[in-house]
């Protein structure tokens, strides 16, 4: 998709901005809280959801005046290019409505899927520094936007070892009873369990090769990211998704395995649940040995695999957003975002005009308490 124009009014700090973009590289500068992030999540929230997860009334414009947020997006289908589409968000207080193409939307989340963009934010930078639970939620994420049903397979899977951790949390004994009630838990965790891991590993090693690629793009030749997807249940050995009967009785068998040390620790100690995925550097830790900004380019690397698995899986592509991308890259590494990604429509926020200084092509904005001032080409 190719988003042409965006009209804000009354959005934050951002009283009233209109814009018409570049059809490949948009760059918003200046110092930090002017307005250059309001302005990418106002973009986000026409697309299908903020990506700060506010409040409703959290939109609303500093101080707290009842003035009604307005925001109008028009864009292109990459398959029908001539033919103008219209998204418009209104709220006044906690009450706010959608519209595509003037038919009433009962949640902008519906139009998630039909309309695709990737943003990059800070907090994605805990996808490699932070805890497994992140990059659980990270590969899941993934699989469900190129498969829409692996959410269902997740909320199962998850249903089911609630269930399970209820009953080791209330058994003071391994009697017989508990026994076959966990036994019979144990037999959905692991079917539901298979069902997860083959969904991630299906997508995931398509998300390390696209993610390898654009890391070598952006940090030269010499430096290669790998990743590895950790099961608990296969102890570290590589699985596929052609044997998930194979897959299941593994599983099985490593559940009974650990079923001594659960009634112990009074929790599933194996499965989907505990997985990780690792990341390397020429073969080392990354969450170890990296830089900040190797691990800035390793997340600005998956969002750019994610953004090419959704050209593959469909016929539009997406657009990108890099909030605050910039920071604690080299001179080499920000002058390939600005200049190089040319794939995709992309949407820029920056700190330092300096950035800008080498710029071919695309458009700048200067942001200044909520106001943008198109830079002269």
């Amino acid at each position: 998709m190719l988003i042409r124009s965006l009209t804000v009014r009354n959005f934050r700090n951002i009283a009233s901005a209109d814009f018409i973009f570049d059809p490949k590289v948009n760059i918003f500068t200046g110092n930090n809280a002017q307005g250059k992030t309001n302005l990418c999540e106002a973009i986000s929230v026409c697309l299908g959801k903020s990506f700060r997860n506010p409040k409703t009334a959290e939109l609303l414009p500093f101080g707290g005046n009842s003035e009604e947020i307005a925001i109008e997006l028009c864009f292109a289908f990459d398959n029908m290019p001539d033919k103008e589409n219209t998204i418009t968000y209104t709220q006044r207080n906690n009450s706010f409505r959608v519209k595509f193409n003037g038919i009433e939307m009962k949640d902008a989340e519906k139009l998630y899927g039909a309309l695709r963009y990737v943003i990059f934010i800070p907090e994605d930078l805990y996808i490699v520094k932070g805890d497994p639970s992140t990059r659980r939620d990270y590969i899941d994420f993934v699989s469900n936007m190129i498969n829409r049903v692996h959410n269902s397979k997740l909320y199962e899977y998850n249903k089911a070892l609630r269930q399970k951790n209820n009953i080791l949390m209330n058994s003071r004994e391994w009697d017989g009873a508990a026994f076959m009630m966990i036994d019979s838990w144990n037999d959905t965790i692991a079917r539901t369990g298979v069902n997860v891991m083959c969904g991630r590993i299906r997508y995931f090693d398509l998300l390390a090769e696209a993610a390898n690629k654009y890391y070598g793009m952006i940090n030269g030749a010499n430096e290669v990211l790998s990743m590895k997807y950790d099961s608990t249940v296969t102890d570290g050995k590589d699985f596929g998704v052609d044997d998930p009967m194979g897959l299941y009785e593994m599983y099985r068998a490593k559940l009974r395995e650990t079923a001594e040390r659960e009634l112990r620790m009074k929790y599933t100690v194996v499965g989907a649940h505990r997985d990780d995925i690792s990341f390397y550097i020429n073969n080392m830790p990354a969450k170890d040995f990296a830089s900040q900004g190797q691990i800035r380019s390793i997340a600005v690397a998956l969002k750019l695999a994610e953004a090419e698995m959704i050209c593959s899986k469909s016929d539009d592509v997406p657009v990108i957003i890099l909030d605050d991308v910039l920071s604690e890259l080299d001179e080499y590494r920000r002058s390939f975002i600005i200049n190089h990604i040319d794939n995709f429509q992309i949407f820029i926020t920056s700190c330092n005009l300096s950035d800008t200084e080498k710029f071919g092509h695309g458009k700048v904005w200067n942001v200044e308490n909520g106001k943008f001032e198109l830079r002269e080409a």
